[in-house]
């Protein structure tokens, strides 16, 4: 294995070029968000002398550990999704020297810039990290002839807790601060790997994808991308500035402080079992009364409104504004709720069809049980109550934002992942993040994926898709419009979608 270096504006860094890509791992971006720089914006990295090897990821951002709150489904579920640990930080160190990012780039270098797709990853904005194994993106850079970028940023009390009040300003969305940052760095460094600074597309899955939604509003992003993609999120409204304030006296009355001088004097372990605390007491509630998902209804720490860094909701009552004028593409799973409902005693093959027709008869609109079960036979109650769940949780979203980007911009397109899998008994279906595998050619390497052969030739057409989207701005069937809404299908057909009817006002439900 070779090694190679690229020289960036901070220094000189050694990669290694294997199997036709050349990795560049760990890269910082920032300074360390400890000491002084902790709740405060990112700072520049400091410059190096030598040659710096890129060779090992970097640490992920301080977090709770999500096995610990889990039962025996879900423990299962994140071993299948995180096959080296169970956890989304998979046996990496944990520190606040956490601005990193890691570089994937073919081998042989083009005539022309290459498109680059960075990857935010999801986990709400509570944990997660750059470095999981479903996105690495060797597979990807190799295959499709592009460059991709995922970044590790910081995540929850320490990046988004709003401390505007104890004179930190920037302190509410110092985790998109960071992003940001990443965004700078790419455009003053990607040529260097081969990337076109002109053709970077942000994507992000759940989490991920509120966080391309929330860069859209941010002023301090405009001009650092020109494409979005958002999967399985779609997030259209800040945090406001009440629930935020409710959070921080929350926290600073749970560790009995009253500024951030003694915030940043509190033990790290301290300051993540107060995070953990907060997310025990707080629900999922992902959607609000209009069907258009809020980071109010998010359990934990979320960015906020706010006069300087997001000014404004990312699809809220002004919209469409956000991500106006550039390319999106946005989607959702057939059945995102799988994931959610794992745990649940009463979810699974002994769920009667009586019981989910009460289910599906509670939700607030759609197509009856009795509907449902005719457009697709072959699926058992306890699934087509999830697909249903799934509809409302993130179907009406992501319709209603590709209506309001349509309003602004042609180049708007929308997909469903069908793809089921067996494992866990199939009791998931196409569940939530069981796409991410599929997007970057990881599927042998996640057991989530399951064993199905067709899957291999599902993940080729979704990476044929998504680096077309970021090469040439269409990622190849036709548009969104409010005359035509295509859904282009990825994987297994179950029948006509009758979670929601035909004629449902979207922008207004």
């Amino acid at each position: 294995m070779p090694y190679t270096t690229v020289t960036v504006d901070s220094g000189e860094l050694r990669g290694i070029d294997n199997a036709g890509v050349r990795s560049f791992l760990g890269v910082p971006y920032g300074a360390s968000t400890g000491g002084a720089n902790r709740f405060r914006p990112p700072q520049p990295v400091e410059s190096w002398d030598g040659v710096r090897d890129a060779l090992v990821f970097g640490p992920s951002a301080p977090q709770a550990d999500t096995r610990l709150t889990e039962g025996a489904r879900g423990e299962k579920l994140l071993s299948l999704l995180y096959p080296r640990t169970g956890s989304p930080v998979e046996g990496s160190p944990m520190d606040e020297d956490c601005l990193r990012l890691n570089i994937w780039t073919p081998s042989t270098p083009s005539a022309d810039g290459l498109p680059v797709l960075v990857w935010l990853h999801g986990g709400g904005f509570t944990h997660g990290s750059g470095n999981e194994m479903a996105f690495n993106g060797d597979v990807l850079a190799a295959a499709e002839d592009i460059v991709v970028v995922t970044v590790t940023h910081r995540l929850g009390i320490l990046g988004f807790m709003d401390l505007r009040e104890f004179d930190e300003a920037g302190s509410a969305n110092a985790g998109m601060l960071d992003i940001v940052a990443a965004l700078e760095w790419v455009q003053r460094n990607i040529a260097a790997f081969g990337g076109d600074p002109a053709r970077v597309t942000i994507s992000g899955q759940s989490g991920g994808s509120a966080k391309v939604a929330t860069l859209g509003a941010m002023p301090a992003a405009e001009g650092l991308f020109a494409r979005s993609i958002m999967m399985s999120g779609p997030i259209a409204r800040a945090n406001k500035a009440d629930a935020a304030a409710s959070l921080r006296a929350d926290v600073c009355g749970m560790l009995g402080v009253t500024s951030s001088e003694e915030l940043r004097a509190i033990p790290l372990e301290r300051l993540i079992e107060a995070q953990a605390e907060v997310l025990r007491r707080m629900p999922l509630e992902p959607t609000g009364d209009d069907g258009r998902v809020s980071l109010e209804g998010i359990a934990g720490f979320a960015p906020s409104l706010d006069a300087r860094d997001l000014p404004r909701d990312p699809f809220g009552d002004d919209a469409p504004a956000a991500l106006a004028d550039k390319a999106l593409l946005i989607g959702w799973t057939t059945h995102e709720a799988g994931m959610f409902l794992a745990n649940d005693p009463t979810f699974g093959p002994q769920m009667t069809a009586g019981d989910a027709a009460a289910r599906v008869a509670a939700m607030p609109f759609g197509a009856s049980y009795d509907e449902l079960a005719a457009a697709h036979p072959d699926e058992p109650p306890f699934l087509l109550y999830a697909r249903h769940f799934s509809a409302q949780m993130f179907q009406v979203g992501a319709r209603t934002i590709a209506d309001q980007a349509a309003d602004r911009t042609a180049d708007v397109w929308a997909y469903e992942f069908r793809q089921p899998t067996e494992v866990l008994g199939g009791i998931l279906g196409a569940c939530h993040s069981l796409e991410l595998a599929y997007v970057f050619g990881t599927v042998d390497r996640v057991p989530l994926t399951g064993r199905s052969l067709d899957r291999l030739a599902v993940s080729r057409d979704m990476m044929r898709a998504w680096a077309a989207f970021a090469r040439i701005g269409d990622p190849g069937w036709p548009r969104w419009s409010s005359g035509d809404r295509v859904v282009h299908p990825f994987g297994t057909t179950y029948g006509p979608d009758l979670s929601l009817p035909d004629d449902l006002d979207l922008a207004a439900a």
